[in-house]
């Protein structure tokens, strides 16, 4: 993930019971309105703290607009970053444990690794939302971000766009962590489903576009005019492509995160599509929840944020980080075969 913010206009918030459907799915029914700018009980402050994985411009815009939520309910807020350290995380927790916090928002770095960590927050009174963690607990909500489905559905776009073409693949580094390692499960995943004709997958040692011309230029090298699509577990990566874009090489260029800079080079036809992960949704989520973990109240135990897809069809609408955060957001839960989602909005 990776993006950066301004400003909150109104989030209105719906929580809701679920109820069963004739057809054996699940809807949202009778929500209960609530504005995370605001406490969802009375003479509760929150005292947030936000234990992140690396320093992150995604992370900077989502931690971001949950500081200005905070700060707009009176509350407090404070950031930790562990640099990809699951050590440094562990106390990065202990320390906003000790500073007095209320509640927790957790990215693990490994979430087995920071448990006995949480266990211990947990233990103080401490309230802990989790953002894509699925063991231990329990948790006042996980919001999940949806990485797996990012890679699975650009392993289909990619499918639908290159046919039998040869492709490859930039997968994560293992010490990335699991929530970008799924990116590279899901791809591959659909890889094999989709019958990609994949001829090369590396892996990245750094977060770089250096690394990502490094990586693009043996595939220049060994495959020229042949190579038809490149999937990059992250648009960072993705940024050298146009530079290296000669000699009849010029793959469909696919990544994920909807930075804005590759954004821009799917507006300029340099790039093919990228999976918008919503921080805005992640965001707003995350806020809602943790005014109402403080406040005791109960929430599914997983929110999905769903991703998107953007490509030369829709990126006129796509709205840049700097207007995203003045978007009203409405966050509204919906259930359905037991899976909770949370709407996105406007933005593609």
């Amino acid at each position: 993930m990776k993006l950066k913010l301004i400003v909150l206009v109104s989030v209105v918030a719906a929580m809701a019971t679920v109820t069963s459907s004739a057809g054996g799915a699940s809807k949202v029914a009778d929500p209960t309105r609530g504005n995370p700018a605001k406490p969802a009980c009375a003479g509760k402050k929150l005292k947030l703290g936000f234990a992140a994985p690396l320093p992150d411009p995604n992370y900077d815009l989502i931690y971001g607009m949950i500081a200005r939520d905070v700060k707009k309910a009176g509350g407090t807020s404070q950031l930790t970053q562990a640099n990809l350290d699951p050590n440094k995380q562990i106390a990065d927790v202990q320390s906003m444990v000790s500073a007095g916090v209320n509640v927790l928002i957790v990215a693990p770095v490994n979430p087995q690794a920071i448990q006995p960590a949480l266990n211990a927050a947990r233990a103080k009174g401490v309230k802990i939302v989790a953002t894509d963690i699925f063991v231990g607990g329990p948790y006042a909500t996980n919001v999940a971000t949806s990485p797996w489905d990012s890679g699975f559905q650009a392993a289909s776009y990619l499918k639908q766009t290159v046919g039998n073409g040869a492709v490859a693949a930039i997968l994560a580094p293992t010490f990335a962590g699991e929530v970008i390692a799924a990116r590279n499960r899901g791809f591959l995943a659909g890889a094999k489903q989709f019958g990609l004709n994949l001829v090369a997958q590396d892996t990245a040692t750094a977060f770089s576009p250096d690394e990502g011309a490094k990586i693009l230029g043996t595939y220049r090298v060994k495959f020229g005019s042949s190579l038809k699509g490149v999937w990059i577990f992250n648009d960072v990566l993705a940024l050298a492509a146009p530079a290296l874009a000669n000699g009849g090489f010029n793959p469909a260029i696919v990544g994920d995160n909807g930075i804005p800079p590759f954004v821009q080079m799917i507006q300029g036809g340099q790039a093919a599509a990228t999976w918008n992960l919503h921080p805005e949704a992640i965001a707003h989520t995350l806020a809602w929840a943790s005014h109402r973990a403080v406040c005791g109240l109960k929430m599914p135990r997983n929110i999905f944020v769903p991703v998107t897809k953007v490509d030369k069809s829709n990126v006129s609408q796509w709205v840049s980080w700097d207007k995203l955060p003045a978007l009203p957001f409405t966050v509204k839960l919906t259930t359905k075969l037991r899976k909770t989602t949370v709407g996105l909005g406007s933005n593609p």
